[in-house]
């Protein structure tokens, strides 16, 4: 249309009942036109299928007559072989012709070219033409040969056993041979001519072609010829008369062509003006009650599509018509409605998808989430409710900062309790009764979703209001937010649970060692900072190796375990207990005196002494610690060589003979614990005590 624009600006400037009378109008010429012109070409399409059918079919007539041919052939050369006379078989050979016919040919090529050869009951010459060419073609071996003077003949040759000498029969292909052929291939619904026309495009014999006669050497018709050489089969004006031509090689230069008439009326104008004429009559009714009652409709309803064009969703389609313009304005609103729904749901998904990715404290993130879905949906209030887990406590949070008591509400029978006790993914719709908790919440409607992860559900969304209506997008959007939140909140779960494994020694429970190194740089670096007092303990379990080797290593786990939950009862929550490695373990006491750490140590010394270690059928055993104290500033004015000097107190408890307290510094050496005869004990001090299971090994002096 490009290359037309006075065209294309018209059209476009035309009304649509113009558009809609050019498009009826080529439309009519399209329903005249195009079915005449299909019949026309599917008779021809089936015209020409069956005359190259009809084709195949006369070559394979014609092959049929060569074959018997060679079979008649083969017979003549046994007989004269029979009769042991190859030089003479001028007898046999007229018997034989007198049998087979009296236009056919049989003869003798002897080894040294020469040619006996018979017609009915009469001897041909050698030198006479016929008997020459019909020599060559018998050398040779071609099945057929034709020439202007002699005709067109079939020949079959058979070889005499043993020598170069053969016997042919030539019968020749006359009109009554085509004519016997045509009869065979046609039938009453599908008459045909067959023409046989040598390679100088010239009939090789006298007959009929589309209904006119032709002489034997007279020249095919132009289109003919081309439709000889292209060998497909077409469809040509023969005569006057419409036929289909199809064409098959015979040999020999010569090619069979058959001739069928194309059935069905040819295409006509006359007939198809009338029935263009029809057509446009009953258009024209048409037009004109699409004028009336289509295009004034199809107006208001443009001009409220243009208004959903702009992006204003919010102006309703109204069309007064009970018809199916009326039906199609209910359509499209209900299709505005819906769409307006799935763009908000859109964006919603996209902010909640988008708050909850970004590194934010949960609360924080669930928050922002209630207030995208309350600006979505058009609720009075979007929440989330999280149970208690093994990272954190119940909490619940509310769109715009409000906050919620979550106290009682998924476990009682309301809309929350039942959402949060659903056994499905999804949301469901649920009313609150008089009376209830969310009843006192202000509202009454409640589209709620579990946040289920699998078979756990870390707590409820839901959306409120008192006389919200909600729809199916949005319990799809709550559904599918409810998703997202539950992912959120099993990567957080899970985030800390790592952050807890990373921080925590498996087997005891207490902080790990890498955890103690990075807790008491800080500790230390405050405790420098602020002048205040900093204390740490450096604790070794008595004769562990000893235990490990006398009672297995599982009884070392039972006993490291069995330590670690002594020492957790013992110390306050804000000390820091850890594993230190192996057997040994500190604790760090912030704003803790030398002294104050050195009653805490006895304290845990004496505890320790006092447990039992348990073990499956074995009595229990007791174990005892050795402690080394130090604090800051009173040992040391670098808190970072508190666990220095701690390591350098309990070497010197060990020496001193176990079970026992002593604290870093000269100054405070009268202040150490007196031990009590443990039950496992060495004679001596060992230079290593290992937990050959877990962690780390200290040597001792």
């Amino acid at each position: 249309m490009r290359r037309f624009p006075r065209i294309t600006g018209i059209w476009r400037g035309a009304s649509f009942s113009a558009k809609f009378a050019a498009v009826i109008l080529v439309a009519g010429l399209v329903i005249a036109v195009v079915p005449l012109l299909l019949a026309e070409a599917n008779g021809r399409a089936q015209a020409e299928m069956s005359a190259a059918d009809k084709a195949g079919v006369a070559i394979n007539l014609i092959a049929g007559q060569r074959d018997s041919l060679d079979t008649y052939t083969a017979g003549v050369a046994r007989q004269i072989i029979a009769a042991n006379d190859l030089s003479a078989p001028v007898a046999t050979l007229s018997e034989d012709a007198q049998v087979i016919g009296t236009d056919d040919v049989v003869g003798v090529v002897e080894a040294d070219g020469r040619v006996v050869a018979v017609q009915g009951s009469a001897a041909l010459a050698p030198t006479d033409p016929l008997v020459e060419m019909l020599r060559s073609a018998a050398i040779d071996g071609t099945g057929i040969t034709t020439a202007s003077a002699q005709g067109t003949w079939l020949i079959a040759t058979s070889r005499f056993p043993g020598t170069r000498a053969r016997v042919f029969v030539a019968r020749p292909v006359t009109s009554a041979f085509v004519t016997a052929i045509e009869h065979n291939i046609a039938t009453a619904s599908g008459p045909a001519e067959v023409a046989l026309v040598r390679s100088d495009r010239r009939y090789a014999l006298a007959g009929t072609v589309a209904g006119g006669d032709v002489a034997a050497g007279g020249a095919v018709t132009p289109a003919l010829s081309t439709a000889i050489a292209t060998r497909a089969p077409a469809t040509l004006s023969l005569n006057g008369h419409l036929d289909a031509v199809a064409s098959a090689p015979l040999g020999a230069g010569l090619t069979v062509v058959v001739i069928t008439p194309v059935t069905g009326a040819p295409f006509a104008w006359p007939a198809a003006l009338l029935l263009l004429a029809v057509i446009l009559v009953a258009m024209l009714f048409i037009v004109v009650v699409v004028q009336v009652d289509l295009r004034l409709p199809l107006r208001r309803l443009d001009r409220a599509v243009a208004a959903v064009g702009s992006g204003d969703y919010d102006v309703p389609v109204s069309i007064d018509s009970a018809g199916e313009v009326g039906r199609l304005g209910s359509s499209f609103d209900a299709m505005r409605l819906r769409v307006r729904s799935t763009m908000r749901a859109t964006a919603a998904r996209a902010a909640v998808a988008t708050e909850l990715s970004l590194a934010q404290p949960l609360e924080t993130v669930l928050g922002k989430v209630c207030d995208a879905l309350r600006a979505s949906m058009e609720v009075q209030t979007a929440m989330i409710l999280v149970n208690a887990s093994e990272m954190s406590d119940p909490f619940a949070v509310a769109d715009q900062g409000r906050r919620i008591a979550i106290d009682g509400l998924l476990e009682g029978n309301g809309p929350l309790g039942e959402g949060y006790r659903l056994e499905r993914h999804g949301a469901i719709l649920l009313g609150a009764t008089f009376g209830s908790a969310e009843s006192r919440l202000g509202m009454r409607e409640f589209c709620v979703a579990p946040l289920r992860i699998g078979s756990h559900v870390h707590g409820v969304l839901a959306v409120a209001g008192w006389d919200a209506a909600f729809t199916s997008s949005d319990t799809e959007l709550v559904a599918s937010t409810a998703e997202q939140i539950s992912l959120a909140l099993e990567r957080y779960r899970f985030l800390a649970v790592v952050q807890r494994q990373a921080s925590v020694d498996d087997l005891t429970g207490l902080y790990n060692h890498r955890f103690l190194i990075d807790s008491l740089e800080q500790q230390v670096a405050l405790a420098e900072r602020l002048e205040a007092p900093l204390a740490v303990l450096m604790i070794d379990i008595d004769h562990f190796k000893v235990l490990n080797d006398t009672h297995g290593h599982h009884a070392g786990d039972v006993a490291l375990t069995t330590f670690a939950q002594t020492l957790l009862g013992t110390v306050r929550r804000a000390d820091l207990a850890a594993r230190y490695g192996g057997e040994e373990f500190v604790v760090v006491m912030p704003n803790t005196s030398a002294s104050e750490a050195f009653i805490v140590a006895e304290k845990i010394r004496l505890a320790v002494a006092a447990v039992e270690v348990h073990l499956p059928d074995q009595p229990p055993l007791h174990l005892t610690v050795s402690i080394g104290v130090a604090a800051y500033p009173e040992d040391t004015q670098s808190a970072a060589e508190l666990i220095g000097l701690a390591d350098q107190a309990l070497y010197t408890a060990k020496r001193t003979g176990r079970h026992r307290t002593r604290l870093a510094g000269s100054a405070h050496g009268h202040l150490t614990g007196r031990a009590v005869t443990p039950i496992v004990h060495d004679a001596h001090v060992t230079h290593s005590e290992t937990d050959a299971s877990a962690g780390n090994s200290r040597s001792q002096e």
